[in-house]
């Protein structure tokens, strides 16, 4: 029982870890979405979905649409922000109803890329904590196959590689706010 225990959680290892880049990618985001220009929107649908299996609730899900322009050109987005947490443990129902549809919003697009918006920008700190138990889990996961000292080193790596982009990120913040 032990080894199909072992043998399922070696298999789970790439979602994880899929999950803890895709984290720490939101929390770049968020980071840069700080100088993303801003432009007015109208939210043009707002539902919060709800899945079942059976009689239970499987999960929902918050649909939500709105247009924007940039440069005379109207663009849709979905995104409302960049705070992974939210997500997993977010009331959906609140940010439901804060955007309802046909609501005036403000809209913050990526100059660079105006496909890319929010209607909130900046990351959530929640991010954070949810960074360091997925890179844990991952952790746990090397440990069962590979000696502590190399998953120190992957860990040590891949942190220095994070931090990089984040002050790389932040340092990109402090020169435009000057």
């Amino acid at each position: 029982m032990l080894i199909v225990f072992l043998v399922l959680l070696t298999l789970a290892l790439p979602l994880f870890l899929y999950g803890t880049f895709y984290v720490a990618r939101g929390i770049l985001h968020g980071l840069r979405s700080d100088r993303w220009r801003e432009t007015p929107g109208v939210i043009q649908f707002s539902k919060v979905e709800r899945y079942y299996r059976g009689k239970d609730l499987a999960k929902e899900m918050l649909l939500l649409s709105y247009h924007y322009t940039v440069d005379g050109e109207v663009r849709e987005a979905t995104r409302v922000s960049f705070d992974n947490f939210a997500w997993f443990f977010g009331d959906l129902k609140k940010l439901e109803a804060q955007y309802p549809q046909g609501q005036e919003v403000t809209v913050y697009y990526d100059p660079l890329a105006p496909e890319n918006a929010v209607l909130e920008k900046g990351m959530a700190r929640m991010d954070i904590v949810l960074l360091c138990a997925l890179a844990l889990i991952d952790a746990g996961i090397l440990l069962i196959w590979i000696r502590l000292s190399t998953v120190l080193v992957i860990l040590g790596l891949a942190l220095i590689i994070f931090l990089v982009f984040l002050f790389r990120e932040l340092k990109q913040r402090d020169v435009s706010t000057c």
